[in-house]
């Protein structure tokens, strides 16, 4: 009796103890530190305030003098060239601006003004070399009726350098609404048709 009981208490003795349970943690108090490293802050949400709206960009405006469209600035060329120099684009784009938002306007009078040698055909190229980039552009060629004037009508006296600049020009004119010429003058308005922007 003695020796089972024995055996029995060595048998009990050899078994492994059970593992004992992990304990819940504790809920961390209010504020308490924490050993584990925090979590991003994220952004501050918006105080419901509504963002300043970005000021609209001012609608552009479209002046007249009788029937010429007035410039924002003028049509540069290099001297004795026939090539729209650069800062060119401002006019251009305005002119360009200008059919887009009047579509009743079926066709401007390009009119190129040179004074200097051999004025009448540089008017004329100059006047076909701005019909053509406005094409590029996206303007309808039949829209547009290149005319040269040479030095037939200067706006200021052209006896001087200065004078002499002025009166190289290009002005936009239009000619015809819905088809139809303005006040049953002529396209050319007296000037020499300079070629065709469609070609």
């Amino acid at each position: 009796m003695t020796w089972k009981r024995l055996v029995l208490v060595g048998l009990c003795a050899c078994r492994p103890a059970a593992a004992p349970e992990p304990a819940a943690p504790e809920p961390a108090a209010l504020g308490a530190p924490s050993s584990e490293p925090a979590a991003p802050e994220l952004a501050a949400a918006p105080s419901g305030e509504p963002a300043a709206p970005e000021p609209a960009a001012a609608p552009v405006t479209y002046e007249l003098d009788g029937h010429r469209l007035v410039l924002p600035r003028p049509v540069d060329f290099a001297a004795a060239s026939d090539v729209p120099g650069r800062g060119s684009e401002i006019a251009l784009d305005h002119v360009r601006g200008y059919l887009q938002a009047k579509p009743a306007v079926t066709r401007v009078r390009i009119e190129g003004h040179f004074s200097g040698p051999d004025a009448q055909a540089m008017s004329e190229r100059r006047a076909l070399a701005v019909a053509r980039e406005l094409v590029r552009m996206g303007v309808d060629c039949k829209r547009l009726y290149p005319v040269g004037f040479g030095d037939s009508k200067p706006i200021v006296d052209g006896s001087t350098p200065e004078g002499r600049v002025q009166n190289n020009r290009i002005e936009v004119h239009n000619v015809a609404l819905m088809g139809r010429a303005i006040g049953g003058m002529p396209a050319d308005g007296g000037g020499r048709p300079a070629g065709d922007p469609c070609s």
